[in-house]
C-alpha cells in the first residue's frame, strides 16, 4: 500500500508541470547557497573600487554578474544574500505558523465566544496594517537587528494563517470522529492536538511555501528601504538598495537581484498553487 502511494505521488509529480518547475526552482535555489560559495572564490565584502567599479556583466570573466558601485562582486554578494534572505523568511514562518495554528485552534474551539472574539480582532487590527508601516513602527521600537527581523516577519505572518485554522477547526469541530472522542472522554486540548491536528496539515502544506515567499518579499522589502539588514549584513534587499542611486545607468546592480527574488518566489509559489489545486480535486470527490 505503502508502494502504491509512493508511486502514485512520483507519478503526479512528474506530470505536474507547475509543481516540477516549483521544485526544480528550489532546488536550484538551495544548490547555489549550499555549493555557490565553493564555486566563487571572491569575498563578498572586499572591493575593488580603483580597478572594478562598476563593471558591467558578461565582461570580466572573473566577475560574471559584474561588480558593484565600490567595487564588490556582485555574484558573491547574491549567494549570501540570498542565504540569509532565504533564512530569515524560514524562521520567520516556523514561528508564524506555530503562532498561527496555536491562535486558530484556540479561536475556533471557543467560537463563537470572547476569547475568539479577542484573538479575531487582535488579528484583525495586525492585518489592516500597511507591511511598510508596521515593520518601521516596531523596528523603530525593538532596534534593527536578525531577532527583530524575524518577530518583525512573523508577526506580519501569522495573522491570515490564524484565521485559516480557525476555519479550518471550526468546520472540523462538528465532525462525527469529534463527537466520538468527547464521548469517549476526550477534553479540548487532546481532541484539539489528537484529533484535529493530524488534520490540520492540508491547510498548512499549501500555505508554508506561499508564506516563505511572501516573507522573502517582505524582507528584501525591509532591508531595501534600509531599514532590515544592516551592512556589514548582505541581504537580497541590501544588493538592490545598493545599486537604487545607479538604476538608471547601472540596472543591474539592482535589477539582478530582483530577478533572484522573482526566480525563488515564482518557485515557491508554482509548489503551493500544485499542492492548493491537489487538495482542492482531493476534496471535492
Amino acid at each position: 500500500m505503502e508502494v502504491s502511494v509512493l508511486r502514485k505521488a512520483g507519478r503526479w509529480f512528474v506530470q505536474n508541470r507547475l509543481l516540477f518547475t516549483g521544485f526544480l526552482l528550489v532546488f536550484i535555489t538551495v544548490f547555489v547557497i549550499i555549493f555557490g560559495s565553493l564555486l566563487v572564490k571572491y569575498n563578498p565584502g572586499a572591493s575593488d573600487f580603483m580597478n572594478l567599479r562598476l563593471t558591467k556583466p558578461l565582461t570580466d570573466p572573473n566577475h560574471i554578474l559584474g561588480v558593484d558601485y565600490i567595487g564588490r562582486d556582485l555574484l558573491a554578494r547574491l549567494i549570501v544574500g540570498l542565504r540569509t534572505s532565504l533564512l530569515l523568511s524560514i524562521l520567520s514562518v516556523v514561528f508564524s505558523t506555530i503562532l498561527g495554528v496555536i491562535i486558530g485552534v484556540s479561536a475556533g474551539f471557543n467560537n463563537p465566544g470572547p476569547l475568539d472574539t479577542v484573538l479575531m480582532r487582535f488579528a484583525d487590527v495586525l492585518m489592516g496594517f500597511p507591511f511598510a508601516v508596521l515593520a518601521m513602527v516596531l523596528l523603530t521600537l525593538l532596534g534593527s537587528n536578525i531577532s527583530s527581523l524575524i518577530l518583525v516577519l512573523s508577526i506580519a505572518g501569522w495573522p491570515t494563517l490564524a484565521r485559516t485554522i480557525r476555519a479550518t477547526v471550526t468546520l472540523q469541530r462538528g465532525m462525527d470522529y469529534i463527537s466520538a472522542g468527547r464521548v469517549a472522554g476526550a477534553g479540548k486540548l487532546r481532541i484539539a492536538v489528537k484529533y484535529i491536528g493530524s488534520n490540520i496539515w492540508p491547510t498548512l502544506l499549501p500555505l508554508t511555501p506561499l508564506n516563505i515567499a511572501s516573507a522573502i518579499i517582505n524582507e528584501s522589502l525591509m532591508s531595501f528601504i534600509q531599514i532590515g539588514i544592516q551592512p556589514p549584513g548582505i541581504s537580497l534587499g541590501t544588493i538592490m538598495a545598493d545599486g537604487k542611486s545607479y538604476i538608471a545607468t547601472d540596472w543591474w546592480i539592482t535589477g539582478i537581484p530582483g530577478f533572484v527574488i522573482m526566480f525563488v518566489v515564482l518557485g515557491l509559489n508554482f509548489i503551493g498553487d500544485s499542492f492548493s489545486n491537489k487538495l482542492s480535486q482531493l476534496g471535492s470527490r
